[in-house]
């Protein structure tokens, strides 16, 4: 699973790399030990305007919005209901009541320029790495997010909404399996644009096309042990990702 990461670029770099057309919201800046519940940038592509089956019409919009890690099913009572949900895993998100609607239209790209993984040795000691995307590459994590409506809050009060997202795993990349077993979902160009256009509906096909070309991203990931103080929350700086 990926439970940290990295975003090593402010918002207006990430609006540049990605070709975004509008910044919403307070972004956090660069971040070097992204933990989950804390707010984290996604990258949407957004239409004003629905038909009556809920399909965007008219042009889309590309936008970065701030979304707190750790998706929020719209149906749950509270934020806090139950454990965050940090990760989906490709295979089963069909079939989940948590994710199987956010498939269907309401797909994102987390941007990160690496996350953290421990090792597990046979003695049980765990060892940190840093797998990233090189000094001036970014990874785009596949991700969906939700809106939750908190109905103790008047209708007016921008406070009601809560916009939450959740990253994607998958099977690790035979590159990466001696490190983890799972690895997060990345986006080819290709499957980056398939998977953000809401007018393509979200099912097994994409599913297995995302999924086929995250390995071609992840064998040509970089990695490294770095220090075990990337364990610490309240640890987040640039030496975090140096390696040991």
């Amino acid at each position: 699973m990926c439970g940290r990461f990295v975003v090593a670029k402010t918002v207006g770099e990430l609006l540049t790399i990605f070709e975004a057309d509008e910044i919403v919201g307070e972004h956090p800046g660069p971040r070097f030990n992204v933990a989950p519940t804390q707010p984290i940038s996604i990258l949407v592509d957004r239409a004003f305007e629905k038909d009556e089956a809920g399909i965007p019409v008219g042009e889309l919009s590309r936008e970065l919005h701030v979304a707190r890690w750790g998706l929020v099913p719209r149906w749950a009572k509270s934020p806090t209901e139950h454990a965050p949900l940090i990760n989906g895993r490709i295979e089963t998100i069909l079939e989940k009541p948590s994710f199987k609607d956010s498939v269907v239209r309401q797909r994102c790209v987390i941007p990160a320029s690496g996350y953290y993984e421990w090792q597990v040795g046979a003695d049980g000691s765990k060892q940190p790495f840093y797998i990233h995307a090189g000094n001036d590459g970014m990874f785009a994590l596949a991700g969906l997010y939700e809106w939750w409506r908190d109905d103790s809050k008047a209708a007016d009060d921008p406070s009601r909404w809560l916009l939450s997202a959740t990253t994607l795993t998958k099977d690790s990349a035979p590159e990466l399996a001696h490190i983890h077993d799972r690895n997060p979902v990345l986006l080819t160009p290709e499957t980056f644009e398939s998977w953000l256009d809401p007018l393509h509906s979200g099912n097994a096909q994409l599913l297995a096309e995302v999924s086929r070309g995250s390995d071609l991203v992840a064998a040509e990931a970089l990695f490294h042990k770095v220090a075990a103080d990337v364990g610490k929350v309240s640890n987040d700086y640039p030496e975090l990702t140096r390696a040991i």
